[in-house]
């Protein structure tokens, strides 16, 4: 028999994953208001919401609830999301509307600035599958930059903090990363400073709108690791890019949101997932809410074809991942076991093979060479 303690274990990971549940629903609640303010829709219709609550009631009786108390519960609800919905619609009120680029532009360059402090410092025991990727996407390149025949000059597009960018210095010549974020480029370029790592360099760059600061042919290997890829606006123009830097034998690696992965196959899931990164599929954009705000920020999902069909000429794949499957769709409410943890980790690594051709994995992973052409 279970004691006392591991009891108490079981109700906090109910009561967690209870309002997990209740997240999704307010997600969904503000993807209706949004909906109603395009199509000018009523926000209130009582008539639909005393519906709900009777067959709630209904439900919670036929599997042994009281559904008085479930009723209550839903009434609660819904008045919460009746007014989060009348806030998003006060907060737009009147407010001049940048194009709609610019202004997810704007919410990514807010975002950065309020996470870069702590972004290195992120709970390594939440988010299970978002670590997990970034292992597995590290172990990748690390294969990579062993099997170049060079190591000259290595670019981490997207670089955040610098986390990758600084592990290309231990093998290149010479590595730099770019990033939108000034914030997160300050953070990087202290966290060099740090490590003593004098050959690699940190600077702003807007990828959808500027060159890379290198002569054709100059790099040995490129990445746009955790999604980036997914995360610019203007992906041909950044492929043409790889392409030019590029020396012919370099290498490249790519991460996307897949939107084949089993994750968004699914339609939707009633808990909040184990990743840092969802993309609404909706909307394209990542939903993030810092300080009560809701920021989307540009995501695009890509599947395979997709991201084959927009390599230019001089960019070959010779090799597509995606990863993780099991992970990507549980609450991490579950994970909280280290063994638990293992033996997900190690089964979405053999599904990560792909041995049926089949990629379900919540990132896509695409690797190539620049061919001369």
């Amino acid at each position: 028999m279970p004691d006392l303690v591991q009891l108490g274990e079981d109700l906090r990971k109910i009561d967690r994953l209870i309002m997990d549940l209740v997240k999704r629903r307010m997600d969904v609640a503000h993807l209706v208001a949004q909906e109603k303010q395009r199509t000018g829709g009523v926000m209130y219709r009582p008539d639909i919401e005393d519906q709900r609550i009777a067959r709630i009631g209904e439900h919670a009786q036929a599997i042994g609830l009281n559904p008085h108390m479930a009723r209550a519960l839903l009434y609660f609800l819904i008045a919460e999301s009746c007014k989060e919905q009348t806030i998003l619609l006060e907060s737009q009120a009147g407010a001049a509307k940048a194009p709609e680029a610019e202004r997810l532009k704007d919410n990514l360059l807010r975002l950065t600035e309020m996470v870069a402090p702590g972004y290195d410092a992120r709970d390594g025991q939440s988010k299970f599958a978002s670590h997990a990727f970034a292992a597995y996407e590290l172990d990748l390149i690390r294969h990579e930059v062993a099997a170049l025949p060079t190591h000259g000059l290595g670019l981490d597009l997207g670089c955040a903090t610098g986390r990758i960018a600084l592990e290309l210095g231990a093998s290149f010549a010479q590595a730099a990363g770019y990033d939108l974020s000034p914030h997160m480029v300050e953070a990087a370029r202290a966290n060099a400073r740090a490590l003593g790592a004098t050959n690699v360099a940190f600077a702003q760059l807007d990828l959808d709108a500027q060159d890379l600061p290198h002569a054709d042919s100059s790099a040995s290997f490129v990445v746009m690791n955790l999604g980036t890829a997914s995360d610019v606006s203007n992906l041909p123009r950044v492929l043409a890019e790889i392409a030019r830097v590029l020396a012919p034998g370099g290498r490249f690696l790519l991460t996307f949101y897949n939107a084949d992965a089993l994750l968004y196959k699914m339609g939707f899931l009633p808990w909040v997932a184990s990743l840092e990164a969802v993309v609404n599929p909706y909307t394209n954009c990542l939903d993030v809410k810092i300080g009560g705000a809701p920021m989307p920020v540009h995501a695009q999902l890509y599947c395979e074809a997709q991201a084959r069909a927009l390599m230019p000429a001089g960019l070959c794949v010779d090799n597509v991942t995606s990863f993780p499957q099991i992970a990507a769709i549980m609450p991490d409410e579950v994970l909280g076991d280290d063994k638990v943890r293992a033996s997900i980790d190690r089964l979405d690594r053999e599904l990560a093979k792909g041995a049926d051709g089949s990629h379900a994995g919540a990132y896509l992973v695409v690797r190539g060479v620049r061919v001369a052409e």
